[in-house]
């Protein structure tokens, strides 16, 4: 999931779409009904969330495909998806075919740790400092979108976004100082 949408941030989003479709026809959409949409709540930590986030976002704006074709009817959902990564608590539920036994209920095994003093692990952020808010990015790229497509974001946020998500994205276009046309 954080290796998709790296790849997505790294190398942008009509790249992604278009390596994913030459593997298979179509496959592109599969990845984001099957693994992305479902899955995305289920990101843990500050960094991966942030890259799953723009990562998300260049699909939603920057991606034509995710407009003019068939993958159109995924736009909402993914958007949906993407306010409930940035608003919903994290899920951290086990599917029940995953039926794993944790080294700590093994009977018998004790593990030890000892935490280094000065061996600490600073963690890597590959967006830095280009992006230090998502929710904003998502509302300056939907204005930015809507601007190119006048009608077409308002319209189909208005069709198919829940009410609470559109509340939401109301908060982030303010924050931004931004409006969809």
């Amino acid at each position: 999931m954080v290796f998709i949408n790296l790849y997505g941030v790294k190398y942008g989003a009509i790249a992604l779409q278009e390596i994913f479709d030459s593997i298979q026809p179509k496959m592109f959409g599969m990845v984001l009904e099957k693994i992305v949409i479902p899955e995305v709540q289920k990101v843990s930590g500050p960094v991966e969330k942030k890259i799953c986030a723009v990562g998300i976002t260049k699909i939603l704006t920057e991606c034509p495909a995710m407009i003019d074709t068939e993958y159109t009817k995924l736009w909402t959902p993914l958007l949906q998806a993407l306010i409930g990564l940035f608003e919903l608590p994290e899920d951290d539920s086990i599917p029940d075919d995953e039926h794993f036994i944790d080294i700590e209920d093994t009977p018998g095994y004790q593990t030890a740790f000892s935490q280094l003093a000065f061996a600490g692990k600073k963690e890597h952020d590959p967006i830095g400092d280009v992006v230090s808010n998502p929710k904003i990015l998502l509302a300056q790229s939907l204005h930015k979108l809507s601007t190119a497509c006048p009608g077409r974001v308002p319209s189909m946020l208005s069709t198919s976004l829940n009410a609470e998500a559109l509340q939401y994205l109301q908060g982030y276009l303010q924050a931004a100082s931004v409006q969809l046309v």
